[in-house]
């Protein structure tokens, strides 16, 4: 196959098409000290001037070959656009420090509010990018998800209450934590984004049951899928494994998976979702070397996943040794033969049995599966 381009190949991989070979297109953040100094980036100033944005974001690509580059470092904008104050003595990624809403049916947005503030520089530094790059390097940013997004403007403690005191309410704080995504995910787009990343950390299967996430974030997921016409990577963190029959109907085309294996989640997505995962960012990331992040992403990659990338946003610490041996390994690393059934069943085969042992033990210890 002739040699794609960063952006066709990512497009590829989350469209279920075919690769030249499992594309590093990680769109976790990735701001570590050495990107940042690579690039003359600081905090705060990274989160509001929209070319520091943009070159932060490109430095992955720049200075490891990592495919992708991923405008917007946090997931409190959106609420912050919404009302809530922000922690700025963590400039990194400043968390919300309360909710701004008593009663869901308070919630309300500046119709132009990506005209202005920081939601107008995430969209500035993704224009930046798209004529930078010609469209070459897949621009992904994140947009924080409906489900996270109400619990931030409401109080996440309160909101999984309401879920179950008040279900009224709490579907129509999601509804319109919804139509907020969807406006200002149609927004990045037009900016030129090649696809989105909603993140919904408070989505996790850590945090709610298989239930809940049927009635409360599925048909969200489902609603922002339909109304924003670009691909989307949907992305939860901790354990999702009783939530995947769940999540492969989301109506997203990729999942950007944490805790669970990847055979694992290839298994129970099948042929009606894409995966993207998953490199440990606690120890493998920062503290392990780079043989062994390139021995973990040559086996990601045989146990199916479609895009290799980390499992949630690297540490300001994470050598730029490891980053770039899991770029390598992406390159060097053979995709079992979608043609040869024998070769993906043997691929298939050996990473589930050299899983199976961790599972059994993972189960006996009281995990998630």
């Amino acid at each position: 196959m002739e040699e794609m381009t960063c952006a066709r190949r990512a497009l590829a991989a989350v469209l279920g098409g075919r690769v030249d070979y499992v594309p590093p297109a990680n769109p976790l953040a990735q701001t570590t000290k050495e990107l940042m100094e690579f690039c003359g980036a600081s905090w705060p100033k990274a989160h509001r001037d929209p070319k520091m944005m943009a070159d932060l974001a490109a430095a992955p690509y720049e200075v490891c070959g990592i495919e992708a580059a991923r405008p917007q470092f946090d997931i409190s904008l959106e609420a912050e656009v919404l009302g809530c104050k922000l922690d700025w003595n963590k400039p990194d990624r400043p968390p919300v420090t309360g909710p701004a809403y008593k009663d869901p049916k308070d919630i309300s947005w500046d119709d132009k509010f990506y005209e202005k503030d920081r939601a107008a520089v995430v969209c500035q530094a993704i224009s930046i990018l798209r004529e930078r790059y010609c469209g070459d390097l897949p621009i992904i940013p994140v947009i924080t998800a409906p489900f996270t997004v109400a619990g931030h403007i409401m109080g996440v403690e309160k909101l999984v209450m309401m879920t179950v005191t008040d279900p009224e309410k709490a579907h129509m704080a999601i509804e319109a934590a919804t139509d907020f995504c969807i406006e200002y995910g149609r927004q990045q787009v037009a900016a030129g984004a090649h696809m989105l990343f909603p993140a919904d950390p408070s989505a996790s299967g850590d945090l709610i049951s298989p239930e809940t996430y049927k009635e409360f974030v599925l048909p969200y997921h489902k609603k922002f899928a339909r109304a924003v016409s670009a691909p989307k990577i949907l992305h939860m963190c901790g354990h999702t494994e009783k939530l995947l029959p769940l999540i492969k109907q989301s109506g997203m085309d990729c999942f950007s998976f944490d805790a669970p294996p990847a055979w694992f989640v290839r298994q129970e997505l099948g042929n009606e979702m894409q995966c993207l995962g998953s490199l440990d960012v606690i120890d493998l990331m920062p503290n392990g070397t780079p043989q062994q992040v390139y021995d973990r992403t040559a086996e990601c990659i045989r146990q199916g996943v479609d895009v290799v990338g980390t499992a949630c946003d690297v540490s300001n610490g994470t050598p730029l040794a490891n980053l770039k041996a899991y770029v390598r390994a992406c390159r060097e690393t053979p995709i079992p033969d979608q043609c040869d059934i024998d070769d993906c069943v043997r691929a298939y085969g050996r990473a589930k049995a050299k899983n199976l042992k961790a599972m059994a033990d993972y189960k006996i210890e009281g995990g998630a599966f």
